[in-house]
């Protein structure tokens, strides 16, 4: 038997990918079972056009980000995130599909072929975002509570850390969504 055999016994592959409302999936059947649920939601709003527009992936993964620069733009999710309840999880899809939305939109005005980072992170991209995931919540009819911290996340929207260099990625080492 070769190593590739043994080790596919031995650690069975438990990440699948499917296509759900037009976006791969990649994740265990759970997070699958989950992203449906949450793409669900937000299908029949207008304000899906943006997240089938700029996102290409959803993948699980440890922490929560948006790779807008990928040749598939991916959102990968973290545990946090999606299994919190499928409403706020759409939520989430809807901020980072702006995120990527803000990125594409500067990549396509400017010269520049790789967008300067604050066109699409940090402060005033964050607050554009949190703003977007509100307008989304509200639509589906989210509670006072959810929209009430959505608004205080944009009131302070330092959270997510640094966007440029080693500090960067040491923040985003410390996300816990």
């Amino acid at each position: 038997m070769c190593n590739l055999e043994f080790s596919r016994i031995l650690f069975p592959r438990q990440r699948h990918t499917s296509i759900i409302h037009g976006i791969e999936v990649r994740g265990s059947v759970e997070f699958q079972r989950r992203t449906e649920e949450a793409l669900t939601l937000l299908r029949p709003l207008d304000q899906f056009q943006i997240v089938g527009k700029n996102v290409a992936v959803i993948r699980q993964g440890r922490r929560s980000s948006m790779k807008a620069w990928a040749k598939k733009p991916t959102f990968i999710v973290g545990k946090p995130t999606w299994t919190h309840s499928a409403l706020w999880y759409a939520g989430a899809i809807a901020h980072d599909a702006y995120h990527a939305k803000l990125y594409g939109d500067t990549r396509k005005r400017g010269s520049r072929k790789v967008p300067a980072a604050e066109a699409w992170t940090g402060v005033e991209a964050e607050i554009k975002c949190l703003v977007f995931q509100r307008h989304v919540l509200s639509k589906l009819n989210a509670g006072e509570a959810m929209l009430n911290y959505v608004d205080r996340c944009a009131e302070k929207p330092r959270y997510q850390g640094r966007n440029r260099g080693w500090g960067s990625w040491l923040d985003y080492l410390k996300r816990r969504w």
